[in-house]
């Protein structure tokens, strides 16, 4: 007996214009994307991992172990993979047993799922999709919870490509280190050495154009490292989401570009950092899963592209795995919010969200307008200020979920009590106009923006902060994020640039205002890298005050005082180990701990 499963026939086949159906002996790359049987147990361990004090405080599983206590039943997994190479298909298993890739002719698709394949025409380009909803056999039906039949794809790129003839200022890598004062953490050895940066991608690129770019710029000479999960799509994704496209040129220069800059500023705020592109065949959801699986070693991710929430539901449910498990393993997943501004869905209607960066595993980078005090040369001298991306080229991305709601740790001044999910969590400079990105991009120089620039220039700086601690791993990262958050917003001191100015409404549609503390336009705020470092240091050291590595008598003492009221949070801000804007009986239980056996013993 079979079952039809819901949203599997993707939104954009009802807003294109149907063609002939599909040529029977076409081939087809598809995915099955499982359930995670056991979320809840998955949750609790993501914030016990996150808790200082916790007996799994930092302690993060490898791939066989999350697959072994997290994944779906092997048994069941087995049968669906036989199933489908008994009706034909090219099977490609995965170890975490949470997805499964197959490959077949359009007749064998059609006999299998019981459903009809055509051709769409959509925004200049030719897809392959199911008009009607695929079934498969009721063992299965209710651990499938993706089902993918179709080329469209999943997300577009987000990078903004700048007209340089209206442009007077633009950012170089030195300029970006000044204006948010990483400078002292490479002055103390803290390059980002000993660090991987995995980039998600769906293009080639020519490794010529990074060596460029670090020799212009002075940079190290560290090369990315490539990778494949399946073929080559070719430089500009020409063999992949770009093949069938009318406009082939635009396509290519947005994928292109898109890789290319990740690339290049990831690894310009974490010079000493690996920087591995994990290039599809298919899409973007096969580099993460491969990501996730192959190389937990790659201890930050990062990922530009968009996708409406509001219209794009179901990869909530595709991406959402993938995420679950790289904060299990200590990876550091952060996505662009959004070049659109408040108008994700680019309707005009209603406020929208990017559905690849709603999740709670996901900090969801926004964009803002960097004024860094240039001199007369034409250097950044440090920061001046900032407002909120909004410009010809775009708007930061933000607003509430309509799919997730408020997880546990979003708690700061500003944060709305919607019960929602909000992005962004924090955000960098982004706009092309006032200081556009300088890549390079097929041997020439190319002024860009948007918040797929902030998304792995925030990687580089995840890198840094990942090897400022003791664990060289942060993993879901919003939790430390929002406790220094509340931290200083109640008491005026932190490792955040508040942004206070701007909106990011856009297209007609009205977005949501910067204020004092978090807002939906630019989160809790942009960093200041060499505070945000040496917090990251003291985090998980209750009472190390000094953040030298060892908690004393006396700064034991500073926190007894802040316990009792006599001395402010701001006296020793390591005190307060969950964050939560005071100091518990608990946590100066965990300071002499600390005391006595030292900060980097196992809590």
């Amino acid at each position: 007996m079979n079952c039809a499963l819901r949203g599997a026939v993707s939104r954009l086949a009802t807003d294109a214009r149907r063609l002939e159906r599909g040529d029977p002996h076409d081939v087809l790359d598809m995915s099955i994307t499982l359930a995670l049987p056991r979320r809840a147990e998955v949750d609790a361990l993501i914030a016990e991992q996150q808790r200082p004090g916790s007996p799994d405080y930092h302690r993060w599983l490898t791939p066989a172990e999350f697959a072994t206590r997290f994944g779906p039943p092997a048994e069941l997994y087995e049968a669906l993979v036989q199933w489908l190479r008994d009706a034909g298909f090219r099977v490609r298993s995965w170890g975490n047993r949470l997805r499964i890739d197959f490959s077949g002719e359009v007749d064998a698709v059609e006999r299998s799922f019981g459903v009809r394949m055509h051709y769409y025409s959509y925004r200049g380009t030719v897809r392959l999709a199911n008009e009607n909803a695929p079934l498969v056999p009721v063992r299965f039906a209710g651990s499938v919870q993706v089902m993918r039949l179709n080329t469209f794809p999943l997300a577009r790129p987000v990078v903004r490509v700048a007209d340089s003839s209206g442009i007077s200022d633009t950012v170089a890598p030195f300029d970006l280190l000044t204006a948010y004062n990483a400078w002292p953490v490479l002055y103390r050895g803290i390059n980002g050495a000993g660090q991987t940066i995995a980039v998600v991608a769906r293009s080639d690129f020519n490794l010529s154009d990074i060596t460029l770019f670090q020799h212009h710029f002075g940079l190290t000479t560290l090369p990315p490292v490539k990778v494949f999960p399946a073929r080559n799509p070719g430089v500009g994704a020409t063999n992949g989401v770009c093949r069938n496209v009318r406009n082939r040129s635009q396509c290519i220069q947005g994928e292109e570009g898109e890789v290319v800059l990740d690339v290049e500023w990831a690894n310009a705020m974490a010079p000493g950092a690996t920087v591995l592109v994990d290039i599809a065949a298919t899409d973007i959801d096969q580099s993460l899963f491969d990501i996730v699986n192959h190389h937990p070693e790659a201890k930050v991710i990062t990922m530009s592209f968009d996708a409406c929430e509001r219209l794009d539901a179901s990869d909530h449910f595709l991406f959402g795995p993938a995420y679950a498990q790289a904060a299990a393993q200590g990876q550091t997943v952060l996505v662009a919010s959004g070049d659109d501004g408040a108008d994700d869905c680019q309707d005009g209607t209603t406020a929208g969200v990017n559905v690849l960066a709603s999740d709670a595993n996901v900090t969801a980078v926004g964009g803002t307008a960097l004024d860094p005090a240039f001199d007369l040369s034409g250097n950044a001298t440090g920061y001046a200020s900032e407002t909120v991306w909004n410009d010809a080229y775009g708007a930061s991305g933000g607003g509430a979920s309509v799919l997730v709601p408020k997880p546990d740790y979003q708690n700061a001044p500003g944060v709305p009590f919607d019960g929602a999910r909000d992005v962004p969590d924090v955000s960098l400079q982004a706009s092309p106009l006032t200081m556009g990105y300088v890549t390079v991009v097929g041997g020439q120089f190319v002024i860009v923006g948007g918040t797929s620039a902030a998304a792995p220039a925030w990687a580089g700086v995840v890198a840094l902060l990942n090897a400022s601690t003791s664990s060289g791993a942060s993993g879901a990262i919003n939790h430390r994020l929002y406790a220094l958050g509340r931290q200083q917003y109640t008491s005026g001191t932190g490792p955040f640039h508040d942004i206070v100015t701007g909106t990011n409404s856009s297209n007609g549609v009205t977005g949501f205002a910067a204020a004092v503390g978090y807002d939906l336009a630019s989160g809790l705020g942009t960093p200041d890298v060499d505070r945000l470092s040496r917090a990251f240091a003291q985090s998980g050291c209750a009472g190390d005050c000094s953040a030298d590595g060892a908690v004393t008598v006396e700064e034991i003492v500073r926190a007894v005082d802040i316990a009792l009221g006599a001395l402010p949070l701001a006296a020793c801000e390591p005190a307060d180990a969950d964050g939560d804007g005071r100091v518990t009986v608990d946590e100066l239980l965990q300071a002499v701990g600390r005391a006595l056996s030292g900060c980097g013993a196992a809590p």
